[in-house]
């Protein structure tokens, strides 16, 4: 036994000294990397392995009327969810790095009655749907007015563990919601095809287990009584400043579904599906980021950024190049229902070239640049709401990836030129 934990620490040591070694070349701390970006990795690819499953028993056993149907309702409801205060996540993280942790029950109550007005506004749409005789999609956001206050709020842990670098609990507690919703959703998968059950079941379930998750984090790891004045006000910058986003994001389902049809809407939704499985893991480079960003000089940000963003681009365009060839095999294995999104996909997949200038937008965020952030993001959805208006009547599903496109590559531009005037 002795010797067995004498070469584990020797396997330790050896991989400590390479890591070291690296990082003169890499300019980054690839110890600190390697730890937090482990925890984050596995979550990932546990959450990616989740969701591709769910997506193929919603291919196989859900009519894309329906499948349509329910994009088009998670898409109202990420509009609707605008008044929970999304930014206030945001702005938790770099707070709770600099050790004013009581900061997460201000943000959930802040959360919560903020939450209630969106339900109000649920209900109303329900109303609207009700008038045009829609039942389906009418109970559908009586649902969402139910559990919206706590399906948002709810999720403030995860930002509450990141600022505190807890990165392996958070992955811990965000895989268990995610495996147990997502069993949930495809054992009404296998017992029904009713739009209002799936529904039910996806709020309902999101909404409790993030609830208990987020009182097991508060007793755990119990948050000091240090409070951050500028939280609140901050954090309401943040969503306001992301509302034109939010809505440029979803207009395309929106538009999709009342121009073209449900089916249509289905079709647009598993092409850009296979790109989001990409997107994901990429994300563990921004969650690692967040909490060095803050402690992080303005001059070493500038000094060490710019090429790591030219490494990761790199990366990104390899992977492009090896999705192009194996999109149609993947799209005939795994989702034959969907082979028309193969060529959208395809031209979706440009999108991930821009994802390094999130690292800039980031930088912006843990230096409270309010003002340069307000600007890119009003200027970027701006652009993708406009080519989305104009286009997706037209082209109907090319129409929104174009104006996914414009969007994405403008913000490149908008990126560089606020991050040089750091």
């Amino acid at each position: 036994m002795i010797i067995f934990l004498n070469m584990i620490n020797k396997i330790k040591n050896l991989i400590i000294k390479f890591l070291q070694s690296t990082q003169k070349f890499t300019g980054s701390d690839n110890i600190y990397i390697a730890k937090n970006g482990t925890y984050l990795l596995i979550g990932n690819i546990i959450s990616i392995i989740a969701s591709f499953l769910l997506s193929i028993a919603f291919a196989q056993l859900l009519p894309k009327e329906t499948y349509g149907q329910y994009r088009y309702i998670l898409s109202i409801s990420a509009i609707i969810a605008i008044l929970s205060l999304q930014g206030i996540n945001k702005a938790i993280i770099p707070s709770v790095a600099k050790g004013f942790e009581n900061t997460i029950k201000q943000a959930f109550k802040t959360k919560i009655k903020w939450g209630i007005i969106g339900s109000l506004i649920s209900i109303i749409v329900a109303g609207y749907f009700w008038t045009q005789n829609q039942p389906e999609l009418t109970i559908s956001l009586l649902i969402i007015a139910v559990f919206l206050p706590l399906f948002k709020a709810g999720e403030i842990y995860q930002s509450y563990l990141d600022g505190k670098k807890l990165f392996g609990k958070r992955v811990s507690f965000t895989t268990i919601i995610q495996i147990i919703s997502s069993l949930l959703l495809f054992g009404g998968l296998l017992l029904t095809k009713n739009l209002i059950i799936l529904v039910l079941i996806y709020f309902c379930s999101y909404s409790l287990l993030r609830l208990f998750f987020f009182l097991r984090t508060i007793r755990k790891f119990k948050p000091n009584t240090n409070n951050d004045t500028q939280l609140i006000r901050y954090g309401k910058h943040l969503s306001l400043m992301e509302t034109i986003g939010t809505i440029a994001g979803q207009l395309d389902s929106i538009l999709l579904f009342n121009f073209i049809g449900a089916e249509q809407l289905a079709i647009y939704s598993y092409a850009v599906l296979t790109v989001d499985y990409a997107r994901t893991p990429l994300q563990i480079i921004q969650e690692i980021a967040v909490p060095k960003l803050t402690t992080r000089s303005n001059e070493e940000i500038k000094k060490y950024l710019p090429k790591k963003l030219i490494q990761i681009t790199f990366l990104i365009l390899i992977g492009i190049g090896i999705y192009f060839f194996l999109a149609p095999w993947f799209y005939n294995t795994f989702y034959p229902q969907y082979t028309d999104s193969i060529t959208y996909s395809r031209l979706f997949a440009l999108t991930l070239l821009v994802f390094p200038m999130s690292m800039i937008t980031l930088t912006l965020y843990t230096k409270n640049k309010t003002k340069e952030l307000y600007k890119i993001n009003t200027y970027v959805p701006i652009v993708q709401l406009i080519s989305t208006i104009i286009l997706v009547p037209i082209l109907g599903i090319l129409g929104a990836i174009i104006a996914k496109l414009a969007s994405q590559f403008f913000y490149f531009f908008i990126a560089i030129f606020y991050f040089k005037k750091l």
